[in-house]
């Protein structure tokens, strides 16, 4: 009974420590993918309104929770505003109607020369790298 128990002992901890390696390897995952959609969805909407923009703030600018950045365009004009609250949401206002445009965002850092934006999203999740990505092509011009 005693060797028995010792040994149900044995591979009870042998099996924890595998499922903690396991829990660990999924959630580090989860985190990767949840940063990839912060990125991916605050991309989308940030490259459809930098290249629509009739002119760019003061660049270079840093949305996060003390700043915004503001675009306009369209006529009759569309004001959109992005900011960051405190859920780590990146908020997007047009016309002062807010909606979420993408979840565990930390930051967005918006820089221009010429003709080009840069765009530097730094997602929320736990050991997620800032992304950076190119807006050009402008259909109406430089800003």
């Amino acid at each position: 009974m005693m060797v028995a128990l010792a040994l149900l002992s044995i591979i009870t901890v042998a099996m924890a420590g595998t499922f903690l390696v396991g829990y660990r390897a999924v959630s580090n995952e989860a985190r990767v993918i949840a940063a990839d959609e912060a990125v991916s969805g605050a991309s989308v909407w940030l490259t459809r309104d930098l290249n629509s923009a009739t002119a760019l703030p003061a660049i270079p600018v840093t949305v996060n929770l003390a700043s915004t950045l503001t675009v306009t365009y369209g006529s009759p004009p569309i004001t959109v505003v992005y900011s960051v609250n405190n859920n780590h949401d990146l908020v997007r206002t047009v016309n002062l109607a807010a909606t979420t445009a993408a979840r565990g965002i930390t930051s967005v850092t918006v820089t221009a020369a010429g003709c080009y934006a840069t765009v530097t999203i730094l997602p929320s999740a736990t050991g997620a790298t800032a992304s950076t990505f190119n807006v050009s092509n402008r259909p109406g011009g430089c800003w």
